[in-house]
Parts: C-alpha cells; sequence; structure tokens
C-alpha cells in the first residue's frame, strides 16, 4: 500500500518522524507495491524522498524533542510547519533538495522493471561534483522567492567523503558554503544540511 498524504502530514515530534521515514523503508522490504511506488516516485513518494526524508534529519538535528512537526504537501511556499511545546506555530520550513531528476527518474524505472539500476563510473566525489551547478542553480530560483517567514535548508544528497578523498570533499563542501553563503536570500534564515549530518546555518 502506498503512503496517504494523510499519513504524510501528520504532526509528530522530530524521533517520531525519523521513526516513521525508517518505518517506511521497513514496509517497503516487504510491500511490493509500495517498493515499486518508491522507485518511479510515484503516490506522494516523490515528497517522501524530496522533502519528508531530509525534514526528519534537519528536525531532529534543529528542534526540541517536545517541539512537532507536520509536513505539509502542496504548493503553498513551504514543506512543513514547526510548533514549539505549546503547540504554537515557531516557523515554516522549506526544504531544497537539488538533484539531477532526470537521472533518478532513470534508475527509478531501471530498479522497477530489472530490479537494478543507478550504476555510474567514476572517482569518489564526483556525485558532489556534479551537485554543485544544481545547487548554485537551486539557490538563484530560492533567492527571487518570498520565505521571510520559514527557515529555507538546503539538502546536499551525495555520498559522504572516501578515505583518502577528504580534501577533495572539503574543498567541494567549502565552494558549496561560498555559493550559499554569496546568494542574498528573503528568508527567516538558511541551512546547508551537509551528507553524514551535518547542518550548518550560512546566513549566520
Amino acid at each position: 500500500m502506498v503512503l496517504s498524504v494523510e499519513e504524510i502530514q501528520q504532526r509528530r515530534t522530530p524521533s517520531e518522524l525519523l521513526a516513521f521515514v525508517e518505518s517506511v523503508w521497513e514496509r517497503a522490504k516487504t510491500d511490493a507495491e509500495l517498493r515499486t511506488a518508491g522507485h518511479l516516485r510515484n503516490g506522494y513518494l516523490k515528497e517522501f524522498f524530496d522533502e519528508v526524508v531530509p525534514l526528519s534529519k534537519f528536525a531532529a538535528a534543529r528542534y526540541p524533542s517536545d517541539y512537532s512537526v507536520c509536513p505539509v504537501i502542496g504548493n503553498q511556499g513551504y514543506d512543513a510547519e514547526i510548533y514549539d511545546e505549546r503547540g504554537h506555530l515557531f516557523e515554516r520550513v522549506e526544504i531544497a533538495n537539488p538533484v539531477d531528476g532526470y537521472a533518478i527518474a532513470k534508475a527509478g524505472r531501471d530498479l522497477a522493471e530489472h530490479g537494478i539500476g543507478g550504476f555510474r563510473v567514476g572517482d569518489p566525489g564526483d556525485d558532489l561534483e556534479d551537485l554543485i551547478s544544481i545547487i548554485e542553480r537551486t539557490a538563484l530560483k530560492k533567492s527571487i522567492k518570498d520565505y521571510s517567514d520559514s527557515t529555507v535548508v538546503f539538502n546536499v544528497s551525495a555520498i559522504p567523503a572516501f578515505e583518502g578523498f577528504e580534501s577533495r570533499y572539503e574543498e567541494q563542501l567549502e565552494r558549496i558554503r561560498r555559493a550559499l553563503a554569496s546568494t542574498e536570500f528573503c528568508a527567516k534564515c538558511v541551512y546547508v544540511m551537509f551528507p553524514a549530518g551535518r547542518l550548518e546555518r550560512i546566513d549566520a
């Protein structure tokens, strides 16, 4: 059974949202319909991967345990509402998830049809290198929108550094920091979430 919008938009604490994301991964191991929908990004699975998964990691790193997080599906200009311990709206969050949509779609179709997909040949760090220009374009698009009542989070979806390639990895992260820091956003605050859960505020 694929995910419903009601299931996704349920208010949860940060730890509960992480547990929900993990439960979907576990369900997909035995639910062929959900697994195929995930490969093809059908049935709100695109929103789940692009917004809810990074949101769960950000919320766990950013908010107190007694806050609650409510993902919001749609085109309203933000992806989640955050409530404080008294149940009052604390802020809204916009998740920016710069990815190569074409490559992800192709890999998903291959996985759904053949059970394998997403292979690529290259050196460690090539995936992050390919993302940098996408991140820069996404930042420019976000910079012309009004997020004055929201926190904007850039999620960097790449493989963490391989042993022996740490210097290249750190140089790439610094280029991403500079690109985002040099862009003016109309936002409450701006964060970048690097692989392995490294969260940094880049507008401070």
